[in-house]
Formats: C-alpha cells, structure tokens, sequence
C-alpha cells in the first residue's frame, strides 16, 4: 500500500507531530529538529516508540520473498526476527541461559507396577510414555517441547547437543536368563544409535530398575525424524514407572 506524502503531512499536522525533510533525510519529532545526516529516516519522542509489524510465525513464513533485513515481531515466541537472506533469525540476549540450554523431565502414568506393560520376548516395540507428568525449566524460547508424546519422538535440532537419560523398572515373567536392549531410532540411513544391553539377573518375577544415559549430538537426521525409544527383551517382561530426563544445549544462532 502507498501512503502520499500529502497524506502524512494532512496526519502529522492534525497530531502537532513535525516533518522535516533535508535532502534525502526524513525526521518525524515534536520539536521540529532536523534529521541526522546519517539517517534516511529519524524519529525523535520521549514518550512513545516504534511499533514493529506483528504476526505469527506462520503470518512470518507466509511473507513472500522477504528482503534481506526485513524485521518483524513474532508474536509466537514473542521476540523479533529478522530475514538473513536465506532464513529467519531471532534477535536475542545471548546471555540468557534459557536462551542457549534447558532440561526436561517426562513421566509415563499409564503403566504402573498393578498394571504393567507387557512386553512378549524378540518383539520389539517403541516404549511407551505419554508424558502426563512433566517438569520443565529453561526451554528455549522457540522449543516447547523436547518430546512430543503424540508421535513418541525426542525432538532435535541439527548441531544441538542432547543428554538422555530413560528409566523404567522391569520385571521378568519366565525363568529365562533376560536380556533387555535399548536404543534411539532416529531413522533414515542411520538408523538405531545409543544401544544399550541389561541382564535381568535377580530371576522371575523380580523388580529390576533399568537407567541408561547417553550423550551427543543432534544432526540433520534426527532433527528430521526425531529419536525414538526402542525396546526388545529376549523373553516376555512387564516394564512401568517409565521415564525420560532430557538436557539440551542448543547451538549459537
């Protein structure tokens, strides 16, 4: 839309508000003094200020060939983002620990010792956890999760750094030596990463408390399928109290 500047002379007159134009300057104030030499455009006020256009992330990525430099303030994540020329960034305080890291604990409450997941032998399965117990602090601002209980994925993002931690007891229902393997998925030619091998040695029927934790990295891979928990015991078990602690750092943007 083109605004004439008879129509912004007509507004600011009727606001008391003051235009003054030197060469190819522009100055908007109250008091009528001339605009930096240095600034195309230079606005004066003590009590009011710039109001950037505002709009959703999804307004933002509608924008069609955003120039280079073009700045808004998405009200998504409530911060301002700018156009890079191939991609959006977000201007922010790089010394804001939420920023750059955060930590998240996610409990399963379907399966509990009176009613246990049943898990046959050499069947193997994504463990479950609907995450309907939660503690979170510190997740950056454009994260609201770090797993999405609706797909049963740990989220990620390339360059980031990821630490794991997935804890369940289990209890073997034969008199079998059982061994349970674990594992991430994150799919593609990758694949399952991460695996780790426990011997329920105490016999049948017996409560056994698994806990592994792994760290590393998040590439392009994972932040494309995400991770998921993958679980195979050699003879049927029941597994509850089920739940992942995850910490991440995210790389500087």
């Amino acid at each position: 839309m083109v605004i004439y500047l008879r129509q912004i002379l007509m507004v600011l007159c009727m606001g008391l508000i003051t235009l003054n134009l030197s060469g190819q300057h522009m100055a908007i104030n109250a008091d009528g003094s001339a605009p930096s030499s240095s600034a195309m455009l230079d606005i004066s006020s003590t009590d009011s200020g710039l109001l950037i256009p505002r709009m959703t992330t999804a307004q933002r990525d509608a924008i069609a060939s955003p120039a280079s430099g073009l700045l808004v303030y998405n009200t998504t994540t409530n911060q301002f983002n700018y156009y890079s020329g191939s991609e959006w960034i977000r201007l922010s305080n790089s010394n804001t620990v939420s920023d750059l890291s955060g930590w998240a604990d996610y409990a399963d409450t379907t399966y509990k010792e009176s009613s246990p997941f049943a898990l046959a032998g050499g069947v193997k399965v994504t463990l479950p956890n609907n995450a309907e117990k939660i503690v979170d602090f510190q997740k950056p601002l454009d994260v609201p999760t770090f797993y999405d209980k609706d797909n049963s994925i740990i989220t990620g993002r390339n360059g980031d750094g990821i630490n794991i931690v997935v804890e369940f007891k289990v209890k073997p229902t034969t008199a079998s030596s059982t061994r349970i393997t674990s594992a991430i998925d994150i799919g593609g030619a990758v694949g399952e990463i991460y695996i780790r091998d426990f011997i329920l040695s105490k016999g049948q029927g017996v409560e056994h408390h698994f806990l592994t934790s792994f760290s590393g990295y998040t590439l392009g891979t994972w932040e494309a399928n995400g991770g998921q928990v993958r679980v195979i015991s050699t003879d049927a078990v029941e597994i509850y109290d089920i739940r992942f602690v995850i910490t991440r750092t995210h790389k500087a943007r």
